[in-house]
């Protein structure tokens, strides 16, 4: 399986559909987690029919 750890999620998408398996999303939130637009890989799994990809979103600006 390609490696798409820490990667953001429109590239992880595109380097695992190009490997040949179906890809499959799976937004993971906190309770208190403060809004972000950084969309990150934080997990994968690979089964026999998919791959399951864990993804969160991350705030990395700063806010003045």
């Amino acid at each position: 399986m390609t490696n798409v750890l820490g990667l953001d999620l429109a590239t992880a998408e595109t380097l695992l559909l190009a490997a040949g398996k179906p890809v499959r999303l799976v937004e993971v939130r906190s309770k208190k987690g403060a809004k972000g637009t950084d969309r990150r890989v934080i997990k994968t799994l690979e089964t026999e029919t998919e791959t399951v990809v864990y993804w969160s979103a991350f705030k990395t600006e700063v806010e003045a």
